[in-house]
């Protein structure tokens, strides 16, 4: 029973059903980590469960969160925009990577800002090139 402290949303399902298709199902850490600026945001680990930890069997996952953090966080919401995991809790937004502020891109390289020319594409960085693209594209270009 998750008691309503981690909801996954359908996309998010989606997006981690395609990301574990034909792979191990490890769990799933979320913790906060802090970025630039000192802003918190949260971040995904493979990593199996201490006894300080929370686990949440939630649609053949299973989610792992440090007890004293859910009770600092908690509810926790897993979401999606299609590439990849948008993960927010109270006080805790979910991670933008603007690069504004040093934030980490999603394959833990630091975001520079310019998405056209990062050799690390984040989510972020891939929605900005498609929506660049559908741009030109609606523009003949």
């Amino acid at each position: 029973m998750d008691d309503g402290l981690i909801e996954i949303t359908p996309r998010a399902r989606k997006l981690m059903t395609e990301t574990f298709e034909g792979k191990e199902r490890n769990p799933i850490r979320l913790f906060v980590k802090l970025g630039g600026c000192g802003i918190r945001s949260f971040g995904v680990a493979l990593e199996k469960p201490t006894k300080h930890d929370r686990v949440f069997d939630i649609d053949g996952f299973q989610y792992v969160v440090n007890r004293a953090l859910l009770e600092k966080v908690k509810p926790i919401k897993v979401d999606s925009d299609g590439y990849g995991f948008r993960i927010s809790g109270s006080g805790v937004p979910p991670h933008h990577g603007c690069g504004n502020c040093g934030f980490i891109c999603g394959d833990g390289n630091r975001c520079s800002g310019d998405c056209a020319t990062c050799s690390h594409v984040c989510g972020h960085g891939r929605r900005v090139l498609k929506q660049a693209e559908s741009q030109s594209d609606a523009a003949g270009g």
